[in-house]
């Protein structure tokens, strides 16, 4: 069962306003609250430049928009990796979860820009990486959780 891709419309515009609505609540959240991340700064602001640049990237008509999308959720990833590194002090993760960050940060990047723009060539791409980064991050936790405990 395919999908009709020529009928899809393109949500660019509402998803990118979305996004940059979030981000404008969250700043004015944390601004007027005056709430202090303190060891979350760094993850947060790596998600909000993720977030930023995708909703960017949704603007762009070129295929540079594609590589702004990856880029940006590979940001996003790493910024959530180092979330969950921070809350669980679970650091020595670093190991395993490299490919969750590439190619599965860009993969999802592809995945997104692809569903949002109604464009296939980058939805398939993004299906693929992030089915080859899942499988090389339960590889490398097997590996590394059998035999380097």
């Amino acid at each position: 069962m395919k999908e009709n891709w020529e009928k899809r419309k393109d949500h660019s515009i509402i998803t990118a306003f979305l996004v940059f609505f979030l981000l404008t609540v969250v700043f004015g959240l944390i601004v007027s609250m005056q709430i202090h991340l303190g060891k979350f700064t760094f993850p947060f602001y790596l998600v909000v430049s993720g977030m930023f640049l995708f909703a960017t990237s949704l603007e762009t008509e070129s295929r540079i928009g594609e590589w702004i999308a990856s880029l940006s959720w590979t940001l996003n990833m790493f910024g959530l990796l180092l979330f969950y590194q921070y809350v669980t002090g679970n650091w020595e993760s670093w190991v395993y979860t490299w490919p969750l960050i590439f190619p599965v940060g860009p993969g999802l990047g592809q995945l997104s820009y692809g569903a949002v723009k109604a464009r296939r060539e980058p939805f398939e791409r993004g299906k693929v990486l992030i089915r080859m980064g899942l499988g090389l991050f339960v590889l490398t936790l097997i590996i590394f959780k059998l035999f380097f405990q």
